[in-house]
């Protein structure tokens, strides 16, 4: 609702695994009675920005789904365990941007891709091309190049 109020086109919310806003490859646990499941997404995406732009509103599709990653071809992996170091997570994340194939890789493919997915990204309409077009990023190197981009600029501004 916030998002809405500011004006913001399209919006989204993650409930990750333990407490995290990222979607993962695990399987939902069997045990879990208790509120949202783990990889539940809820938001909004705005339907045709050009034109509602003109007519002074924002014409919105909301959806509220749980995205199980083995659908879309992922094998089911536990989190690596990096006992909370911030270290040890960035080396992950810098291995799978520098294209090693694991478990860190395909979480990143399947939160960009989804995201993209969800939030109606140009390009991203269909979920596979959407998962095809985040690896390809990856692959390329281009998305390495665009974080190491936005670490210098951000430097730059603090």
């Amino acid at each position: 609702m916030l998002m809405k109020r500011r004006g913001v086109h399209s919006g989204l919310v993650v409930k990750g695994e333990e407490g995290g806003l990222s979607l993962t490859t695990r399987l939902r646990s069997a045990n879990t009675t208790r509120g949202l499941p783990v990889n539940y997404c809820s938001g909004f995406r705005a339907l045709d920005v050009s034109s509602s732009i003109d007519l002074g509103g924002v014409t919105r599709q909301g959806f509220n789904l749980e995205v199980n990653a083995k659908e879309y071809g992922f094998q089911p992996t536990d989190t690596p365990r990096t006992d909370r170091s911030v270290s040890k997570n960035i080396e992950f994340g810098l291995s799978a941007l520098l294209g090693e194939k694991g478990p860190a890789y395909d979480r990143i493919v399947l939160n960009a891709g989804v995201v993209d997915h969800l939030l109606g990204v140009d390009g991203a309409e269909d979920i596979s091309a959407a998962l095809d077009r985040a690896r390809e990023a990856i692959d390329s190197g281009n998305a390495l190049k665009r974080l190491l981009n936005y670490i210098k600029v951000s430097h730059k501004m603090g």
